[in-house]
Formats: C-alpha cells, structure tokens, sequence
C-alpha cells in the first residue's frame, strides 16, 4: 500500500531548518524561507553558500516584489536578521545596490539587519569582467554563467597561488586594500589579454579588457565600497552561535543554487564552481553543537534550467505554455528551460545531498498553480540511451573532470521515458493537484513539508500546520 508521506509530525519551531535546492536552480527557495520565517517566527536567516548571482523572488501580499541575492529572503518581515556566513562570496556594490531596493520597498536601514563574517571573500569587479570575458571567449561551447563573477572569485580563492580579498581587509589600511586591488586587477588584465588573442575579432572581448585595465578603476571601486562595508557589522559567526544555543528553531539556512549544480558533484562544466548542497550549513550547525536540522529539500513541481547542459526531462514549448515573470532570458544565464518532473534527477540530487548526518529530510514541493489548466501532467520516470538502454537512476559521478564531461555529453544525448498524471484546471491545491505531489513523494520516498500553489506566502501549505512557537 503507498504511504501517506504527509502524515507525519514535523519539528517545527524547536530545530533549526535547512533549505535547500534539488535542482538546477529556480526551484523556490527564497519564498519557501519567507513562508516560513512569517510562519514560525524565525528571526535569523543564515546564508551560506554562493554569493551574489543568487536571484530568490519574494512577493509580498500587497504585490510588492524583492529578488533576493546576497540578503535573507525573510528581508521583508520587520525585525529578522541576514547572517552571512563563512563560507558565502560577497560582492559589497551589489549588496548597497540590494540594499537601496530594499529601502524602496519600505524596508528600513536594511544593511544595519545584516551581519558579515570577516573571512566572507569579496568578488570584485575585476572577477566579474574577466568571468564574463571567459564566457564569451567559449564561443558556441558556453558553460553556463549568471555574469555577476562568483565562479571567478570562488576558483581564485581555492587557488593558494592567486590573492583573495576577504571582507576584514575592505577595513583594514586604505594602502595595502589598494596594493591588493591593484595585484587583482594586474591578474586579470594578463588573463584578458589572452583571452583576446584567442579571439581578436570579438569586440565584447575588447572592451572588458579595457574596463578592467582602466587606470582609475581601483580608486572608482574604493569610493563605492567606503559606505556599504561602514554599515555593515562583521560577526565572525558568535552572533549565529548564540541563536542557536538559545532559540535554534528562529534559525534557518538559505542554500543558494541547486544539488545538481553543485561544483564537484554536477555535470561538469555545466556547474558552479563552489558547493551547493548543505554542507557548509551542516558544518555550521556542527561547529556550534546545535541541534539536528529539519533538512527542505525544495523542487518545482516541474523542471527548470537556465542556460546549456544536460537537461533529459526538458519538453519542447513547454516553455512557453509555463511563462516566467520572474526569469526571463538574460545574457549570461540564457533562456528558462523548461521540462517534465525528473524523478531520475531528483534521486540522483538526493543520493548527492545525502550527508547520513542526523536530522529529518522532507520534500517543499512548489509552483503547483503553473501547471493548472495544462492537461495531463508529464512525469520523467526514466532515461532511455543512445543504445536503447533504459535507466532509472544515475551512477555516481566519476572523479576525474573529462570522465565528468563525458557523462554530461551522454546525458544530452538521453531521451526522457514520460509517464502522465491526471492534471486540474482550478485554482490553489485542487484535490488532483495534492495527488500528484503525494505521487512524486512517494517515488522519492520522502515526506512531504509543504505545498506552494500561488507567489506569496498565504498560497503554502504546510504539513502538518506549521505554528508560531510560543515564547
């Protein structure tokens, strides 16, 4: 007999709650924290990973939105606060420029609710210009990119060879923050002029090599970055330590990204260089002796992508029948994708993520509402090879990078196996609607913890009800 998996208790408001994505991104992730920050009273939201090509959209009630990059998506409720932790890349003129469109929504002093490790690394625009210069220089064979240069500020760091500015040297003397901007800038104007040799002809390549060698570049950054890092307060992490010791269930962990994009485990090239599973959350929470989290593990009721790489479930005009208000195509990320629920996928992200650390994981199952109206409802079951081998999961990803690459071209070449649901017409969580979600839980043996059919936070549900905690 199929198992009810939304029929179970779950702990919420007495552990801290870690989500994450199981996709390629864009699966909800920053309204599932605002739902829940509004739910449960949670004062704290913990960034942890990525930086600032995160684009989490909040709509409030009143119809006011907030792409959230490198703030907490529970920005919006007075009072609650953003960590932004170790292990999360910052990019200090973004974070002014998020903090002004804050404000303009009604939100006051925004930087003064937000806390910085000092150890956080900084992405400057020398890292944004030449990430974007090495995308254009791939030609045809694009990897994939959100043009905001964290990919090139996360190898850098990773490189004991290269210099990395952390956020405690933006307050240090003003002297050595310029010699070391200076040595960047020197870096990356050497790269830029390789990447234009391989490729005189290509003007966007001409131009930010110019940008990035312009003479007064550096003071024009050191001017920009004097009143975001004046407000910010740093917090190498006691501020987070003591929440959880005290009050671990306001507390909850933002993943940026998804599994499948993850830098180590993904489909090379077609990945983000740095982690984005929960494992620098885990750390934290470890490190802090808190107790086991509530682990979210977040998908669209259907399945997205921006941008190249594998991607078997993705249905031709799909697209256009499920339109994106919030993720239209951009230069560097390229168009939405859109495909069939990949049941394949999802057990290979859960198989990935798995950290057999303690704790209870269950499923937030979003954007419900897109589907209504659309027929019957196609599912990816499984993944049917260029030699007619039919596979419905995933072997673990190979160490070496090329063996990686040969995976991911294997997968391009894959075609979906689609099953179909019954589909619904009417508005919210229609009975057919819950069904189809308890089905997709079920194949991916996990609970469910919660439901979204609608933008803001009163169209999710979540199971059982979620309470504010009594003081």
């Amino acid at each position: 007999m199929m198992h009810d998996p939304w029929a179970r208790e779950f702990p919420w408001g007495e552990v801290p709650i870690v989500v994450t994505g199981l996709g390629f991104g864009d699966e909800g992730k920053g309204a599932t924290v605002d739902a829940l920050v509004r739910r449960l009273g949670i004062e704290l939201v913990v960034r942890h990973n990525g930086g600032p090509q995160a684009a989490h959209h909040v709509v409030r009630e009143d119809g006011g939105v907030h792409c959230f990059a490198q703030f907490g998506s529970g920005t919006l409720v007075p009072g609650v606060r953003t960590h932004l932790a170790r292990d999360m890349l910052v990019e200090p003129l973004a974070l002014g420029r998020e903090a002004a469109a804050l404000a303009r929504l009604g939100i006051a002093a925004p930087l003064e609710r937000l806390t910085i490790d000092p150890g956080c690394v900084v992405v400057t625009p020398f890292h944004r210009l030449i990430g974007r210069m090495q995308e254009l220089a791939r030609g045809t064979g694009r990897h994939g990119s959100c043009g905001m240069g964290s990919g090139a500020a996360h190898v850098d760091a990773a490189d004991p060879r290269m210099p990395t500015l952390r956020f405690a040297e933006l307050r240090g003397p003003t002297a050595a923050l310029r010699s070391k901007l200076r040595l960047i800038q020197m870096i990356k104007l050497d790269r830029a002029e390789q990447l234009v040799e391989q490729r005189p002809a290509d003007p966007g390549l001409m131009l930010g090599m110019a940008e990035i060698g312009r003479p007064n570049l550096v003071d024009d950054i050191l001017t920009a970055y004097a009143p975001v890092v004046q407000a910010l307060a740093v917090d190498d992490g006691e501020g987070l330590r003591a929440v959880l010791r005290d009050r671990p269930g306001r507390v909850i962990f933002e993943g940026a990204q998804g599994v499948l994009l993850d830098g180590y485990r993904g489909f090379w090239p077609y990945v983000t260089p740095s982690r984005t599973d929960a494992s620098f959350a885990e750390a934290l929470l470890t490190a802090a002796d808190a107790p086991a989290p509530l682990r979210l593990w977040v998908l669209r009721a259907y399945a997205t992508r921006h941008g190249p790489g594998p991607f078997v479930s993705e249905i031709a005009g799909m697209a256009a029948r499920v339109p994106e208000r919030h993720n239209i195509e951009g230069r560097w990320q390229g168009p939405m994708r859109v495909g069939a629920f990949d049941l394949v996928a999802a057990r290979h992200a859960l198989e990935l993520a798995a950290s057999g650390a303690p704790g209870v994981d269950a499923l937030v199952l979003t954007c419900l509402d897109r589907l209504a109206g659309l027929g019957p409802v196609p599912v990816c079951t499984a993944y049917c090879t260029p030699d007619g081998a039919v596979r419905e999961r995933l072997e673990p990803p190979p160490a070496e990078r090329d063996a990686q690459a040969e995976r991911s071209a294997g997968l391009m070449r894959c075609e979906p196996v689609l099953s179909e649901h019954a589909g619904w017409d009417q508005p919210g969580l229609p009975a057919a609607a819950t069904r189809y979600a308890r089905s997709l839980a079920d194949a991916l043996e996990r609970p469910l913890a919660g439901l979204a059919a609608g933008e803001t936070a009163a169209g999710r549900c979540w199971a059982p009800s979620t309470r504010r905690r009594a003081d």
